[in-house]
């Protein structure tokens, strides 16, 4: 498949304008596989770029791969040595202020920073004078350690209130990833699509543009896959991580069904103030969440869950995890037939996740929203798979259906009864129905006269500015 550059368009502009206008100091930052070195690549290119990918190793065989990135600006010249990174941003200051604008990237910062305690105050004290004097100069520190490269931004570090960008890279979008999909792929495909390999756009270059049964049997349950152990080898390589164990054991109590915290102490028998430390960290790195029902003023927060929040993990630790003996044994036709026959189950839940991005960046219906989310009662007797909150209070209540069959009327009667359980702050709210496989004719005309709103899986990926999606979805 040809190398494609989805999204970031917001974050190139800012990059190119960076470095076009140098001084500056840039922070970017994400989790592994999310694009950020290919974002460099393709926002930063040119002869005026010193591009170190940093890796777990000694000072000086850092200095020295810095060095040979550094000596293609001497073409013909004998190769450059640095003894510290004193003297190696000392040559950068003389190359900027004799030949004009130079973009520095510094990958994997973390790793650079590890091998040199004093790194950080060496880059300020150079910062400080390029940016006191205009030496042209973009620097950029890059890394995928979140909690250390969100501590660069922090009041006690010595990059604090320099840096003039600092992005947090994010997973793509379920719209963004129909972009690696087949072109054929229908608005059905690509929900599921997105349900098995999420946002991660180096999951969706493995995956390739083929179908997703031959992306689950070919590019991830065999035990050679690229996709087949990636989550095992994130968990293990990130920092802070010495002993992986636990961390695996609360995904998989978690994709089990243990969602709060005391349950998932039970599953590992361990003590809760523990589990607690796993669970945060976990959080720390964007691979779990709590999911709290979106009341006003935080009320519903006794009632939250812990979820896995990436896409890929919850389908790894669903169907890959617990099945790696049989895997291992080339049993793969069998967990094949599983996946299929559990997969409208599993993609129900982030279906569910698409109306309410949908109706968070792409809809109408959402423009007056101070947040999005959803809501449930204490018994779990009565929930709500989309909410808004506005200024007055709720402002759409949406119920989502991945039914092959269409959606009737008890459906709406179900959403009333929620709005009555929501009581006065809900008493205004607008109501939704989103469906994969459409709307009975009853439903439809009822929905004209109650002025229900009707989503059907395409208008998922309708183009924004198309008034199709409030008055074609409408009847």
């Amino acid at each position: 498949m040809a190398v494609q550059f989805v999204d970031r368009e917001r974050e190139t502009q800012e990059l190119r304008e960076l470095a076009g206008q140098p001084p500056a100091l840039v922070v970017i930052r994400g989790r592994r596989r999310v694009g950020k070195s290919f974002l460099l690549r393709v926002a930063l290119a040119g002869d005026r770029v010193i591009s170190l990918q940093a890796e777990q190793q000694p000072r000086p065989l850092q200095l020295e791969a810095f060095a040979r990135e550094c000596s293609r600006l001497l073409p013909g010249a004998p190769p450059l040595v640095f003894r510290d990174w004193g003297e190696a941003l000392e040559f950068v200051e003389q190359q900027a202020r004799a030949g004009g604008p130079l973009t520095v990237i510094l990958d994997e910062f973390q790793y650079l920073a590890a091998s040199d305690p004093g790194l950080e105050s060496t880059i300020q004290r150079f910062w400080d004078r390029w940016d006191a004097e205009g030496v042209p100069v973009l620097i950029v520190l890059c890394g995928s350690a979140l909690s250390f490269m969100a501590g660069l931004l922090g009041g006690a570090r010595p990059t604090y209130g320099r840096s003039v960008y600092r992005p947090l890279l994010l997973p793509l979008t379920y719209r963004d990833t129909a972009a690696f999909a087949p072109a054929s792929s229908s608005p059905t495909e690509l929900i599921e699509r997105f349900a098995v390999l999420g946002g991660t756009p180096q999951y969706q270059r493995w995956a390739g543009a083929r179908p997703l049964r031959d992306v689950i049997a070919k590019a991830i349950l065999p035990s050679d896959a690229p996709l087949h152990s990636d989550p095992e080898h994130l968990i293990r390589a990130e920092e802070e991580i010495r002993e992986p164990g636990p961390y695996f054991g609360a995904l998989d109590a978690i994709a089990s069904g243990y969602t709060t915290t005391s349950e998932i102490a039970g599953r590992l028998e361990i003590k809760q103030q523990l589990a607690d430390k796993f669970l945060s960290r976990l959080e720390d790195l964007g691979y779990i969440a709590r999911a709290e029902p979106l009341e006003p003023g935080r009320k519903g927060a006794r009632r939250a869950y812990w979820e896995i929040k990436d896409p890929y993990f919850r389908f790894w630790f669903r169907y890959v995890f617990p099945n790696r003996s049989r895997l291992a044994r080339g049993r793969i036709s069998e967990v094949v037939r599983e996946i299929r026959a559990d997969l409208a189950t599993f993609v129900g839940p982030v279906f569910e996740e698409c109306c309410r991005e949908w109706v968070a960046r792409y809809s109408p219906l959402g423009e007056s929203a101070l947040e999005v989310g959803s809501w449930w009662s204490r018994k779990h007797d009565i929930e709500v798979d989309v909410v808004t909150l506005e200024k007055r209070g709720y402002g759409l209540l949406g119920s989502c259906k991945w039914w092959t069959r269409k959606v009737g009327e008890n459906v709406v009667d179900q959403l009333y009864e929620a709005k009555a359980a929501l009581g006065p702050k809900a008493a205004q709210a607008k109501l939704a129905l989103f469906a994969r496989g459409g709307f009975t004719d009853a439903l439809r005309e009822r929905a004209k006269r109650e002025e229900v709103a009707l989503i059907d899986v395409s208008d998922l990926f309708a183009d924004r500015r198309s008034e199709s999606t409030s008055n074609a979805s409408r009847a």
